[in-house]
């Protein structure tokens, strides 16, 4: 069914080439568009949860297998700073799970630390939602800011997302192992559950629904993309042959673009409850 995705690319391309040709330099006039493709893929991938179903129950051990080996890791020295992140990513993980709209894993979902380098988190099948080090030192004087990511880890478990990565392979003996060969690190953990743009930007909104749900401060998420770099973007005058590849080179991206993922969460953010 991903075999369709090229052609919504192709009329991507060619919109953008009309719009540039037109007099049309900011890529905020390629947004229609843009969105248009990110609608059409999520309609793939709803389809591949109906053609290829996994069982809560299998995700669930898929999961379990996943977090076993993750939790291999040596966990943070007790009374460390280390310790006191861990303790705060699980107060507030419980928190966000506590939340009306979590209903796939309620009571179920289990939230771990991780020392490998580089400000991130990542949820895995079956509700384990994880969290480096890094990332919760950047976040950790903004509780509402940690408690959105927690939020839109969960919405990619809460919304089916982290089953699509082990739908196709519901036929394989192990599918941990079709997927991952195996061997579990985080990079190539990374890798294998990557999300579609469109899934990113469902599971944004997810996080704003969920934090107005708990009284919290929906747009705690742009003080995250402040924190991890993505700035609004301010040069919006772009060539026409710039549009072109920038628009292209962002539905590729396993992260939309800031400025569609900006534009997108202010629009949930700021949308009248």
């Amino acid at each position: 069914m991903k075999r369709v995705a090229p052609v919504a690319l192709v009329a991507f391309a060619l919109a953008a080439a009309f719009v540039v040709s037109r007099g049309g330099r900011s890529r905020e006039s390629l947004l229609p568009v843009s969105r248009a493709v990110a609608e059409h893929a999520k309609v793939l991938d709803r389809g591949s949860a109906l053609v290829f179903p996994v069982s809560i129950d299998e995700e669930r051990a898929i999961g379990e297998k996943i977090d076993e080996r993750l939790s291999l890791e040596t966990p943070p020295i007790p009374g460390s700073p280390g310790a006191s992140r861990a303790a705060l990513w699980k107060e507030l993980g419980l928190e966000a799970a506590s939340s009306p709209l979590v209903t796939r894993f309620r009571g179920r979902y289990e939230f771990r630390t991780s020392a490998h380098s580089g400000a991130n988190a990542f949820a895995v099948p079956g509700g384990f939602v994880y969290a480096t080090m890094d990332l919760i030192e950047k976040l950790q004087k903004d509780p509402d800011a940690l408690l959105f990511v927690l939020g839109h880890e969960i919405g990619h478990v809460e919304l089916g997302h982290c089953a699509d990565a082990f739908r196709l392979r519901a036929g394989a003996k192990d599918p941990l192992r079709a997927l991952l060969g195996g061997v579990i690190v985080i990079p190539r953990l990374l890798t294998a559950l990557h999300f579609s743009p469109s899934q990113e930007l469902e599971s944004d909104a997810y996080a704003v629904r969920l934090m107005r749900s708990l009284r919290r401060d929906p747009a705690a998420g742009l003080r995250v993309l402040d924190a991890l770099g993505l700035k609004a973007d301010k040069e919006v005058a772009r060539g026409p042959g710039k549009v072109a590849v920038e628009g292209l080179s962002d539905y590729f991206r396993t992260h939309p673009g800031s400025w569609e993922r900006r534009g997108a969460l202010e629009r949930e953010v700021w949308r009248s409850e």
